[in-house]
């Protein structure tokens, strides 16, 4: 009894312990120098790829359409509405857990403000990404670490509830130059990557591939980045408080707990006539966290350990891309990365997979991908949890297909194959159905 009592003690408190780092993306601004400058809100691929031809119900952008001129109007004038519901009916087909299907829905409302076409001042704009998910489906399934549904797992422990995840000011100064403040939900900087991105719904499910979690980066954080265009390379360098701030607006504490900091390098080129970026990243925190040496014997103590950081390098290269499409493309990504593993929970990781739109079929609005993942968690903490909770790191291969049925109707399929962190679980396969109504 006293064992099992112990094991529940060591286990609830290692999920609060990294639950704050199960959405940290690790190299969200490797892609800056050619994303943030863009607006989230409206010009995503989904949107320029294969545009509609007309007007019609079947044909056009939004299900609401444009509102008898209205969407245009303001689009002219500076202002821009993107909204939309998703939904998922995800389960655990094989594994450790309960076998059943869930339903979960989710909206997602963005809004961009272009100072220069409200005749305000050049180079300015505001994005907003409001939240809402609801619902029963779980972002966890079959005893993994990581979120394999990002859409219910965001935003964090705040179901039924608006959250504005994104609320930022943009400057952009001179060419292609750009210096960025306020509140960041990380996920909205991958929006217009064709391998990361979607927010969990029009790609890749599982968090890892969504936003490769780093062990440092909140799921929402405060603070700013500023980046220079030096092309064909992009210098990126960010600070930001390490504390989640998702339900935060006005908060008097920022930096109180340190501070994070974070540069990257990106160029882009050529290779073999297509579009191929490289990079590396490199993130460091001043914020104590959890010494993870001294937790065994089932005692939780409350020393602390500073110095956390995380270097990743990043490859991508298109292998086929369309002409008759501008945007359109497939071809691979490489991520990988080493860590401190203490206070960090991770130690190193690598990310690999092929994904784009499927020119071999002829469907330039449609979306695949198969991807693999590794994370190799902190030998620190696998040692102090062992014997009594057997922990070690987690894998998993992910596929799915995003079928376009019209320009604001999408239905996709996802299958994920996840050899768990908890020795004892079996591994894990999870199969969902998914939708995506653009209003």
């Amino acid at each position: 009894m006293r064992l099992k009592r112990g094991v529940n003690i060591i286990t609830n408190f290692f999920c609060a312990a990294v639950v704050l780092g199960l959405l940290n993306p690790i190299p969200l601004f490797g892609q800056l120098g050619t994303t943030a400058t863009d607006s989230y809100a409206s010009k995503t691929p989904l949107d320029t790829i294969g545009a509609p031809v007309d007007d019609s119900f079947f044909e056009q952008k939004y299900l609401t359409g444009d509102w008898w001129g209205g969407r245009s109007f303001l689009e002219e004038k500076g202002v821009n509405f993107d909204l939309r519901y998703s939904s998922t009916y995800q389960g655990l087909i094989q594994g450790t857990g309960e076998k059943k299907f869930a339903y979960g829905g989710k909206v997602n409302a963005l809004i961009n403000l272009e100072t220069d076409k409200m005749h305000l001042w050049k180079g300015g704009g505001f994005n907003v990404h409001l939240e809402y998910r609801h619902g029963a489906a779980q972002s966890n399934l079959g005893g993994t670490l990581f979120a394999v549904n990002t859409a219910v797992f965001l935003p964090s422990d705040s179901p039924n509830e608006w959250v504005a995840s994104t609320l930022t000011y943009t400057q952009k100064i001179g060419n292609g130059h750009q210096i960025r403040l306020g509140k960041f939900n990380p996920i909205d900087i991958y929006a217009r990557h064709s391998f990361h991105g979607g927010w969990g719904v029009d790609r890749f499910m599982n968090i890892i591939m969504v936003a490769p979690p780093s062990g440092l980066i909140p799921v929402v954080f405060m603070g700013g980045l500023v980046s220079i265009n030096l092309a064909p390379v992009t210098l990126t360098a960010v600070v930001f408080d390490p504390n989640d701030r998702t339900k935060d607006y006005f908060p008097g504490d920022l930096f109180k707990d340190g501070v994070n900091f974070g540069i990257n390098v990106t160029r882009v080129a050529k290779l073999a006539g297509r579009a191929t970026s490289y990079g590396i990243t490199g993130f460091y925190s001043t914020a104590e966290g959890t010494d993870f040496s001294t937790l065994g014997s089932g005692v939780v103590n409350t020393s602390t350990e500073t110095g956390a950081f995380n270097i990743n390098v990043q490859f991508k290269h298109n292998l086929q891309e369309s002409t008759a499409y501008p945007g359109a493309a497939w071809g691979i990504t490489f991520k990988g990365a080493i860590a401190d593993g203490n206070p960090n929970y991770v130690q190193a990781s690598l990310l690999a997979g092929i994904a784009g739109n499927p020119l071999f079929i002829g469907r330039p609005q449609d979306n695949f991908g198969i991807g693999f993942f590794y994370y190799n968690l902190s030998d620190v903490l696998e040692d102090s949890f062992n014997p009594l909770v057997s922990i070690t790191n987690e894998s998993g291969l992910e596929m799915f297909y995003t079928y376009s049925i019209t320009p604001w109707l999408y239905l996709g399929a996802d299958v994920q194959y996840i050899n768990p962190f908890r020795e004892r679980f079996k591994n894990a396969f999870i199969g969902g159905l998914r939708t995506q109504i653009r209003l």
